[in-house]
């Protein structure tokens, strides 16, 4: 078995996009003036172990449908066994699950309901209706992970605590709704649906923002909220007139590289505006691994 097999297998550059969520839940703590435990670093190794073992058994579970739809797959071709492929996927999982508990009981149980979404999308309710939805509820719950550092879960959280992580689910949601049809291309109607969902949702949390008595709590916060919309634009734009396969995928890989900068605009309207480039400079090695491994 070949390393660079195994490397395609977890498709490292998005590893890096899990990292950001989890980092920006910490950051979130020094914008609430919370303490952050000196444990709580290890939770960007849990986002790395349970999203990288998302990865793996998501392609273990498809294997018969990848073989057809994509059989360059490393598990449809025969370099990575089937039994490697479990060993590996668990092996991230339980690792991840035992790193959270060990840094306390909010992370463990909010890593726990990770785990539990992970496993029901990979087996089989991705391809439900409710499919993007559990999806996003991952990368919310990833996001929720570091904020379960030093916020206690039997209190109500304040509301950036609770809109940050909504914000990320909904637009990995959004993605993923648009993401099911990569391969063979899509309606224009299914492409546009998803395209006016996000629009929705950027124009919702917008007026919040507008809205808000407290938010921004810098001024240049607007600085990262314009970067993220004109980003988000211009990497969504090309697929509202086409839907093609490869218009799909390009826009996909786009938008998962969008992550961490959806991740530190919430940190920058928290009231971080500078040391959020420490999330944003996550998308640097996925933006290099992008080169060579397929985000998707």
């Amino acid at each position: 078995m070949k390393v660079a097999a195994v490397l395609r297998l977890v498709r490292p550059p998005n590893v890096f996009t899990a990292f950001a969520d989890s980092l920006a839940g910490l950051l979130l703590l020094w914008c609430l003036d919370r303490g952050v435990p000196d444990r709580a670093c290890a939770l960007l190794l849990v986002s790395g172990c349970l999203y990288l073992s998302g990865i793996v058994l998501n392609d273990l579970f498809d294997r018969n449908i990848d073989a057809v739809e994509r059989p360059s797959r490393p598990i449809p071709r025969g370099e990575v066994s089937v039994g490697f492929a479990a060993a590996l996927g668990a092996g991230l999982m339980l690792t991840g699950l035992a790193l959270a508990w060990w840094v306390g009981h909010g992370p463990g149980v909010i890593a726990t309901a990770l785990a539990t979404a992970i496993l029901l999308y990979d087996g089989g309710m991705k391809r439900t209706a409710v499919g993007p939805l559990v999806m996003g509820s991952c990368r919310g719950l990833d996001f929720a992970l570091g904020v379960s550092a030093g916020l206690p879960l039997s209190t109500p959280w304040p509301p950036i605590a609770i809109a940050g992580p909504l914000l990320l689910a909904f637009y990995v949601a959004g993605l993923t709704f648009i993401a099911r049809d990569e391969v063979p291309g899509q309606s224009q109607r299914r492409a546009r649906t998803g395209l006016l969902f996000l629009a929705a949702l950027a124009a919702t949390a917008l007026i919040a923002v507008v809205a808000s008595r407290d938010l921004p709590a810098s001024p240049w916060a607007w600085i990262w909220i314009a970067a993220l919309l004109g980003l988000g634009i211009r990497n969504w734009a090309p697929l509202w007139k086409r839907s093609d396969g490869p218009t799909t995928g390009r826009a996909i890989g786009g938008g998962i590289v969008l992550i961490p900068l959806v991740d530190a605009t919430v940190c920058a309207v928290a009231g971080t505006p500078f040391w959020a480039l420490a999330v944003l400079s996550l998308t640097v090695p996925a933006l290099i691994l992008k080169q060579f491994f397929s985000p998707t």
